[in-house]
């Protein structure tokens, strides 16, 4: 009898660790199909829709570190610090496309390994799906830094799994630097995956055995309030109703995919909890908005792909009705990406050449007291370019601060009058119209210009763009009656200005709390009530203005007055 037990344990064993190796080898070749398909991709589709702008920042990287502020886009803003503290830093030193490769390749291999040990041969094609698919939308979309966070959210979920819980902590608060969005959906799988557990008390017992990383990552947490409340991002991101649909679609056909099927109570209550999250996101306007779907956007085919496999094998479900099932799914997941790739596939503005007889003329005709509105791109090259050569401009690429800061652009019937009064109020002197495909906030302002009734003059032209000036523009720096003011040079960061005398001198650029004026005893700076700044110049003089976020300026109430 019990040589029979031990040659039972021996086969179990030997089992097992066939099935360990077969895991191993699956995750092997998800992260080569990742690897591989962003490889193929960047031959296709060399930049992505996001991939300028994420460019421009690693480019800011390269020249200033970590600088958090930046006068070149949106009449200044944060950056960095509201994205991402670790993609950046990391592309600029091995490349864009090995960190985006790799980080796939991390992703593939987590995510098959996560979904084999729980599901075993039904995760099999769909860990290959969600390798493939993932590298696609990644690519296409150019969310590049959220791949960087997904991997790491993916490590901090299997490190919690083998109970490294911190290390799991620490991959979770890497996930928040390198994506606060990754972090947040961290947050929602973590919680999904809790509440899968069973009863209430199973969920009680696993919550006490795993207090420690809930220790952990409310710590991460607080890392994430204090980062939005020192650097807020105030803008809400739009979420449309057709996303919140296809979240809600989803998660109805993976609830009755799972009918019948025991241990996919995970499943069941990740696509409860994304579906809780899309529904508060959409009803609640904030920076989240539309992105509370990305976890549906790269893991709901792949999850509803195990439950179909899981019908197939245990409960003989038709193949027709299996196969339809899945091929509705993964075309609701990629339709979005398929979309995006039509507009990433044309590459004219992504030359230089495009935009060097704009750039030549704006150096020469344009001056540091004003700014240049350059109509957004399909795929925001205005947003590299033009800044890289030293050319601020109004807009930029994070939609949370467009909404609010352009929220004119985005109606059907722009008006002339309102347009220019916009101009003027954000310091601009010309006005940039690429001759390509243009991001659809644009299309009102593109055709206010093209039909003449703007208001505003050509003063340049070639096969790439146009350039229009404003009659009578109002510079960055405004002087009050009887005093004068001039701005020297504008950084990225700083800004050199001179004044005539004691006064306010309005500054169209927008006011944080860590501007510092140099030398102190010059005067202040205080916000305008349209959210620029205020220069209170105690006596004439040159001086210089600042962004220096120092720790007592980050403490809660420290904000320094200024009358």
């Amino acid at each position: 009898m019990a040589a029979h037990l031990v040659a039972a344990a021996h086969l179990v064993s030997l089992a097992r660790a066939r099935l360990r190796r077969g895991s191993y080898r699956e995750a092997l070749l998800a992260a080569a199909l990742a690897a591989a398909s962003a490889a193929l991709l960047r031959v296709i589709v060399p930049f992505g829709i996001d991939g300028a702008a994420h460019a421009y920042q690693t480019l800011r990287f390269l020249r200033s570190g970590f600088s958090f502020w930046d006068n070149y886009w949106y009449d200044g803003r944060y950056s960095l610090v509201d994205y991402s503290l670790l993609y950046y830093p990391i592309a600029g030193l091995i490349g864009r496309f090995a960190t985006v490769a790799l980080t796939l390749a991390a992703s593939g291999f987590l995510f098959a390994r996560l979904v084999s040990r729980r599901f075993g041969a039904a995760s099999r094609w769909p860990s290959r799906l969600f390798a493939a698919a993932a590298a696609g939308c990644i690519w296409v979309s150019g969310e590049y830094p959220f791949a960087l966070g997904m991997a790491l959210g993916l490590a901090a979920l299997t490190l919690a799994r083998h109970r490294r819980l911190p290390l799991a902590t620490l991959a979770a608060l890497a996930t928040l630097l390198a994506s606060p969005l990754a972090f947040l959906l961290l947050l929602m799988a973590f919680a999904g995956i809790a509440l899968g557990a069973g009863s209430a008390s199973r969920v009680a017992r696993l919550l006490l055995r795993r207090v420690d990383l809930i220790v952990g990552l409310g710590l991460c947490g607080v890392v994430a309030a204090a980062m939005q409340f020192d650097f807020p991002v105030t803008g809400a991101f739009h979420f449309s109703f057709w996303a919140l649909f296809q979240v809600l679609a989803m998660g109805v056909i993976a609830l009755l995919t799972s009918i019948g099927l025991r241990g996919v109570g995970v499943i069941r209550s990740l696509f409860v909890a994304m579906a809780i999250a899309a529904i508060a996101a959409y009803l609640v306007p904030s920076p989240l908005g539309g992105n509370a779907t990305r976890l549906v956007d790269y893991v709901g085919a792949p999850l509803i792909w195990i439950l179909a496999a899981r019908q197939r094998a245990e409960r003989r479900a038709p193949r027709a009705l299996v196969a339809a099932v899945c091929a509705l799914v993964l075309g609701g997941q990629l339709a979005p990406t398929l979309v995006s790739a039509g507009l990433a596939l044309d590459p004219r503005a992504e030359s230089p050449r495009f935009w060097r007889g704009a750039i030549a003329f704006l150096h020469a005709h344009s001056s540091t007291a004003f700014r240049v509105e350059a109509l957004d791109t399909a795929g925001h090259w205005e947003a590299y370019y033009l800044p890289a050569a030293g050319i601020p401009i109004v807009r930029g690429w994070f939609r949370q601060d467009d909404f609010p800061h352009d929220a004119l652009l985005y109606g059907s019937s722009l008006q002339g009058s309102a347009y220019r009064a916009w101009l003027r109020e954000n310091a601009v002197d010309y006005v940039l119209l690429p001759h390509d495909a243009l991001d659809y906030s644009s299309i009102s302002e593109a055709r206010l210009l093209q039909a003449g009734r703007s208001g505003l003059r050509t003063v340049y032209r070639d096969r790439f763009t146009t350039i229009f000036a404003l009659a009578d523009p109002m510079p960055l720096l405004r002087a009050p009656t009887g005093r004068s003011a001039r701005l020297i040079s504008v950084g990225h960061a700083s800004l050199t200005l001179s004044v005539s005398g004691a006064g306010r001198y309005p500054l169209a650029v927008n006011y944080t709390p860590y501007w510092q004026l140099r030398p102190r005893s010059v005067g202040c700076i205080s916000p305008m009530p349209n959210g620029f700044s205020a220069i209170v110049a105690s006596h004439a003089g040159t001086f210089t203005v600042r962004f220096e976020p120092t720790l007592d300026l980050l403490l809660p109430g420290a904000a320094p007055a200024c009358g």
